[in-house]
Order: C-alpha cells, then sequence, then structure tokens
C-alpha cells in the first residue's frame, strides 16, 4: 500500500493509504466528509493531481465529441468538482455531477465558469445501488478517482450503461492496480463482444505529477467507449 507523503502526513493526516483502505459506501462517506475542507488546497495541490485533465481530454479528443453532446454529461464521483470544471473550460456544454460525498457536493455546487455554475445538478448517490436517474439520459459519462480501491469493481458500470443513451461516449478513469485486481479490463471488453459497447480503448496516465513509474497506485487506465 502507498504511504503518506510528507506532506500528507503534516497536514490534513489523510492520505492515499486512506483513500485505498474505505471498505464500502459508509466508510467512504466517513472519508470524504473529513477530507472535503482541504481536498484541493491541499491534497490535490501538493500532490500535483492531473488526474482530472487526463480523463476531461481523452472524453473531448473524440471527433465532433462535443458537436454530438446534445444531453447532459454526468461526472461520477465528481467530489469537489475538478473534472466538471475542466470539461467546461473545454468546452462541454452541460454537466451533472453524481458522489456519495454530500461535503464535497457542497464543494461542487460552488463551482462557476463564465458566471454560471459549473453543474446543472448534482444527486448524491451510491454505486452499489440502482441510481435514481432515467434511463438513456446522458450523452456522456466521466468518472476519475470513483474506480479505486474499496467497494466499487466494475459491475457498478452497469448502471452507467444504463443512464447513458445510445452512442453516448465514455471515459473512466480506474486505478491501475485496481484495474488489474478485479478484472475491469476482461468485464469491459465482455460488454464490447456482448454488442454493449464498441470502440473500447485504454490508455495509461499518471494520476499524480512525478508518478514513480513502478507504483500502480499513482497510474490510471482511462477506458474510453461508445454505448451502443
Amino acid at each position: 500500500m502507498t504511504e503518506h507523503t510528507a506532506a500528507e502526513s503534516e497536514t490534513t493526516g489523510i492520505g492515499l493509504d486512506d483513500a485505498y483502505a474505505v471498505d464500502g459506501p459508509e466508510d467512504n462517506r466517513k472519508l470524504y466528509a473529513s477530507w472535503a475542507e482541504t481536498y484541493e488546497s491541499v491534497f490535490l495541490a501538493e500532490n500535483k493531481y492531473e488526474y482530472h485533465q487526463h480523463v476531461a481530454a481523452a472524453f473531448v479528443r473524440g471527433e465532433d465529441t462535443l458537436d454530438r453532446l446534445d444531453k447532459p454529461v454526468l461526472d461520477v464521483g465528481c467530489g469537489t468538482g475538478v473534472v466538471g470544471a475542466e470539461l467546461a473550460r473545454l468546452g462541454v456544454p452541460v454537466i451533472d455531477g453524481i458522489d456519495i460525498s454530500p461535503e464535497m457536493l457542497a464543494k461542487a455546487a460552488a463551482k462557476t465558469h463564465e458566471g454560471r455554475s459549473t453543474y446543472r445538478q448534482l444527486f448524491e448517490a451510491d454505486l452499489t445501488s440502482r441510481l435514481d436517474l432515467d434511463s438513456d439520459t446522458y450523452a456522456g459519462i466521466v468518472s476519475a478517482g470513483a474506480f479505486t480501491h474499496g467497494h466499487l469493481g466494475p459491475e457498478s458500470v452497469t448502471e452507467l450503461l444504463r443512464v447513458a443513451r445510445p452512442g453516448a461516449r465514455c471515459s473512466l478513469g480506474i486505478n491501475s492496480a485496481h484495474f488489474d485486481e478485479v478484472g475491469f479490463g476482461d468485464w469491459l471488453g465482455q460488454r464490447q463482444s456482448a454488442g454493449q459497447i464498441s470502440g473500447l480503448d485504454f490508455e495509461l496516465r499518471p494520476i499524480y505529477g512525478g508518478a514513480d513509474p513502478d507504483d500502480p497506485d499513482r497510474w490510471t487506465r482511462i477506458a474510453t467507449f461508445t454505448v451502443a
């Protein structure tokens, strides 16, 4: 397990080992309730976090992606809203967000872009249960940080496929160690073989600037695909 950095220990007392040790939704809520206030200003800043930039870039990279966004994009595990802010900067017009932590959602609600709220709507949601969202609602799904060690395995993606409309573009960041441990690659490959998704592609990107190439917990596999 990854150790605390010096910055984590001296400031928040919360680090990667805490995040990766969560076991179930309630643990997750407790962690982020404690973390919300300093998550961006301390943890992300001092660890040179760049995950959100890579996921957002992967999402908009497709040919005419922005022109095809006839419905909102859903930011899954939106946290304090750093992914939504990056999507808005890149030109995504309408973004909704879901997260298990009301404290993190409160921070996301304060995000603005060009004089308006970054997010159209924000919902408290648990991906281990059915989402209180209609099917075929979203033209895109993005996530950076939801799929890491803990309670969210590949089966959690099933609900995201349900709420995405046919033709929706998805870019899901998955912690590289977790990706291998619980079989995300095989699961997504099976969905493609079954005709549920198409164009499946994986790219390896660092979560933090200067990430140790030998530490999979500091890297993400971004799965990008289209919902059939």
